[in-house]
Parts: structure tokens; C-alpha cells; sequence
């Protein structure tokens, strides 16, 4: 089998477990809520610093505040990270497996570096497509791609979702 179709399948596969078990391990509302609440007190924090001597003790318990609702927020992404991050990581070993040192022909053309080095953001830049690839850069685009539509999928859903029970709720009424 074509060796960018096998990537294409199982991005697309690791995507929607990691959207399904996003969807059952993330509340949305919650974490919603939660954001609100920490761009609101953020919000009360930077007026308090302008007067922070005479505010200080309740700048430090706002302080704390925010603190444990970034916790929290942190502590419900760790969730899904546990269960999505080795599935991740495995893909990656067994597609290596496959094909390491092997330059494929992707299905789409893929930004092309001329010598990319993690610590030197100007080699970050890309200089071109190039249908040439190596399994890695497939693997990570892939991914991307198929995440970022399965995001729109899902917004799609909840607000298709919203709009139906309005529909239904109106219509009781």
C-alpha cells in the first residue's frame, strides 16, 4: 500500500480517537466557565496593580485564584494527554519502523526547509513546497490537517446541536 495513504489513514484515525476522547474526558461548559472566570479576574488584577500597596493582600489572594483555575484547567488537558500522548507516540515508533530514512511522495505538497534546526527560528521558515518528504513531516501535517477539520467538524456539530434543541424548545412552547 502507498506509503502516504497508510499515514493519511492513521492520522485521520488518531485524530478522531483524540477528538472522541476529547469530547468524553473535557467538559466544555466547565472549562468555559473557568476560562471566563480567570480572563475576568485577570481583568480585576491589572486594575488592582495600579494601586498594588494599598491592594496588595488582595492582589495576592486574586493572585492565588488564578493560580488554582489554571490548575484546574491544566489538570483537565493532562486528562486527555494520558491517553492520547502514547497512542501518539506509538504511531510515530511503528511508522518509523516502517519507513525511516525513506523520502515519500505525499499526497499534498508539504513546506520544505532548507536545513531546519530546532534552536535557530530562522531556519523555521519554509522556502517552498515539495511533494518529497520524509514519514515525520508527513506524520506531523497529516495530523494537523486532520485535527484542525475535525475541530471545524465539531464546532459545526455543537452549534447545528444548538440550533435543533432551540427548534425543539420553541416548539413546545
Amino acid at each position: 500500500m502507498e506509503p502516504a495513504i497508510v499515514i493519511l489513514v492513521t492520522t485521520i484515525a488518531l485524530a478522531t480517537v483524540t477528538k472522541i476522547l476529547q469530547r468524553k474526558l473535557i467538559d466544555k461548559k466547565k472549562m468555559q466557565e473557568i476560562q471566563k472566570k480567570i480572563k475576568e479576574d485577570q481583568k480585576k488584577f491589572n486594575e488592582l496593580l495600579k494601586g498594588a500597596e494599598k491592594n496588595k493582600r488582595e492582589i495576592e489572594e486574586l493572585q492565588g485564584q488564578i493560580l488554582k483555575q489554571n490548575t484546574e484547567l491544566m489538570n483537565m488537558n493532562m486528562k486527555l494527554s494520558l491517553f492520547t500522548m502514547p497512542a501518539f507516540l506509538l504511531v510515530f515508533w511503528l511508522l518509523g519502523n516502517l519507513y525511516n530514512g525513506q523520502m515519500l511522495t505525499s499526497l499534498i505538497p508539504l513546506p520544505t526547509f532548507e536545513s531546519f534546526q530546532p534552536f535557530n527560528p530562522m531556519s523555521w521558515v519554509p522556502n517552498g513546497l515539495g511533494m518529497m518528504s520524509g514519514y515525520y513531516k508527513m506524520y506531523f501535517f497529516y495530523y494537523m490537517i486532520s485535527a484542525i477539520a475535525l475541530g471545524i467538524i465539531d464546532k459545526l456539530y455543537d452549534k447545528v446541536k444548538a440550533t435543533m434543541k432551540a427548534k425543539n424548545e420553541l416548539g413546545k412552547k
